[in-house]
């Protein structure tokens, strides 16, 4: 099962990088960058400073320079165009098709995640793109959250929390504006990566904090 896994994860990444040049923009490939070098250099930080005010300064000019990227990426940096809520769970169905129904999919998620993923196919990869980049796009908030704010280090559902309310005001402030579309699918993308990151945040916090 385990080789099942692996050989299904080494096709994708086959398949993501013969399309990753004509996919992805130059911003699409910074996000992808960002989030990247801060998963990988962070526990490297932690090892290196031991000085708990230093790394929490450092956390902070990440975090500030991350929202700011954010921002830009989501609001900031679009024109006005017009705007409506989209259907739910409209951007999963364009992206991807399953041969069985979404119930009978995941009733066979005991037999084994490498088998049942074999069910599941790319339908349009530009609407899996955004279902990516939206997971990706909010990683480093969860991950950084703990460092930033001291009672986030123990629970993962606050972190989680504010990455939820962050994205519900992203997608309003598009609609409102004119500046996007409103779609409950990038609500639920941004706060799994969200807990994503902020499972990643927490337990790298809470043993940096006992070393």
């Amino acid at each position: 099962m385990f080789s099942e896994w692996i050989f299904k994860i080494t096709e994708w990444i086959g398949e993501i990088k013969y399309r990753l040049p004509s996919l992805f923009t130059d911003e699409e490939k910074s996000i992808l960058i960002l989030v990247f070098v801060m998963i990988v250099m962070l526990p490297a930080v932690l090892c290196i400073l031991r000085r708990k005010p230093l790394v929490r300064g450092m956390a902070l000019a990440v975090f500030a320079f991350y929202i700011l990227g954010n921002l830009s990426f989501t609001i900031l940096g679009r024109d006005v165009i017009y705007a409506q809520k989209l259907p739910t769970f409209g951007n999963y169905r364009q992206a991807f098709y399953l041969d069985y129904s979404l119930f009978d999919t995941l009733r066979m998620l005991p037999q084994g995640v490498s088998s049942t993923m074999e069910h599941v196919h790319i339908n349009n990869y530009t609407a899996a793109k955004e279902v990516f980049l939206n997971i990706l796009l909010y990683i480093p908030m969860g991950y950084l959250l703990p460092f930033v704010i001291k009672p986030m280090r123990y629970s993962v559902a606050a972190c989680t929390a504010v990455g939820f309310l962050c994205s519900c005001a992203t997608e309003y402030a598009q609609l409102h504006w004119s500046i996007g579309y409103f779609q409950v699918d990038d609500i639920i993308n941004n706060t799994l990566g969200c807990m994503i990151g902020a499972i990643l945040g927490c337990l790298l916090a809470r043993l940096w904090r006992t070393s």
